[in-house]
């Protein structure tokens, strides 16, 4: 499973053209055909117009409608998160430039996925809409190492994910918890290793609702924008550091299972648990089943504690998981898999 780190995506050595196109793509001038009455400067190779908007070029690149309105501060943040995050990799920055307009398009799809509920040209939402979109959602990597949108989840669902990715020894489910509440459009404490975008440029509808890209803004802040090793050029310095990554996970590979491993049969998800179970790695989720403790009690707040005393104590006195247990665990959590990414796969 994949998460969002510093270690989660080996780059690979760039092809030369993609990096001179980069390059040309910073450092261009201005469309001749874009509107300059209202340009003030260029950005990422873009036009800005007097306010610190990016301009038409940049939507039409990044594949947001002709009327978007992106600040040029987002991408500043999205800049300055990135190379914070990897700061202490390298001793200058670990990134040398950015494909914004690639990593926008990415992140804008995912976004329209999520909301899809609502129809593509609605641009206002009010807070009981907010209150109808996902609360969380499970996402993969394409070929491209791009991060993909593959389950959407209500909040009864995401529990659900929630329970069956910690009853299994993180099953390759990569959650993300998703607020679209009405503080998550407002300006937040600012966090050093948080996406903090400036949410004044994006205020509201003169009728108290919200705009799409505060929305969008909002759920950038759940789902942070990394960008994939496509989407950048690395600082000489970050190539070693890749390279270095690349030949360890090499040397020393981590089994992981992916959900579209599962689904498509390529993995024998059940025989790969009752392995699992049979050699005492899933006693404690096989013990709270038979006790009827909710995953909440294990592994969130104080509950955990109160669980490790309960389930150490049977253990001592004899506790082993039988067959029978180890088979109704199996196929219990195999029913509830296939039962949740029926009801949420995108």
């Amino acid at each position: 499973v994949r998460v969002n780190t510093k270690t989660s995506s080996p780059n690979y050595d760039i092809a030369s053209e993609f990096k001179n196109s980069i390059y040309t793509l910073k450092y261009k001038q201005a469309d001749p055909l874009v509107n300059t009455s209202n340009i003030a400067s260029l950005a990422y190779g873009y036009s800005v117009d007097k306010d610190g908007y990016m301009g038409e070029d940049f939507n039409k690149a990044a594949g947001l409608p002709k009327d978007f309105k992106i600040h040029k501060s987002t991408l500043d943040e999205i800049e300055r998160f990135n190379q914070h995050n990897m700061a202490s990799e390298t001793s200058g920055n670990y990134y040398k430039s950015f494909d914004m307009a690639s990593i926008v398009k990415s992140y804008y799809k995912s976004f329209n996925q999520v909301i899809s509920a609502f129809s593509n040209d609605k641009t206002s939402f009010s807070k009981a809409d907010l209150e109808q979109l996902p609360k969380g959602l499970n996402s993969d990597y394409n070929d491209n190492q791009e991060q993909i949108v593959k389950n959407i989840f209500n909040a009864e669902q995401f529990h659900e994910a929630q329970a069956i990715k910690y009853s299994t020894m993180n099953l390759g489910m990569n959650l993300t918890k998703l607020d679209f509440s009405p503080q998550s459009m407002e300006q937040g404490p600012s966090l050093e290793d948080g996406f903090n975008p400036n949410m004044s440029v994006y205020p509201q509808n003169e009728d108290g609702t919200y705009t799409k890209e505060a929305l969008f803004m909002s759920f950038l802040k759940s789902y942070s924008p990394v960008p994939s090793p496509n989407q950048v050029v690395l600082s000489s310095e970050a190539k070693v550091c890749e390279a270095k990554l690349f030949q360890e996970m090499k040397a020393n590979p981590s089994f992981s299972v992916s959900l579209d491993d599962i689904m498509t049969g390529k993995v024998d998800f059940a025989s790969l648990l009752k392995g699992y179970a049979q050699d005492g790695w899933l006693d404690a989720s096989i013990y709270a089943m038979e006790k009827g403790v909710k995953w909440q009690n294990i592994y969130i707040g104080s509950g955990g504690a109160w669980f490790d005393r309960e389930f150490n104590n049977a253990k001592n006195n004899g506790w082993k998981a039988s067959n029978e247990s180890i088979d109704s665990f199996v196929n219990s959590i195999m029913d509830r898999l296939n039962n949740l990414l029926e009801q949420t796969r995108v």
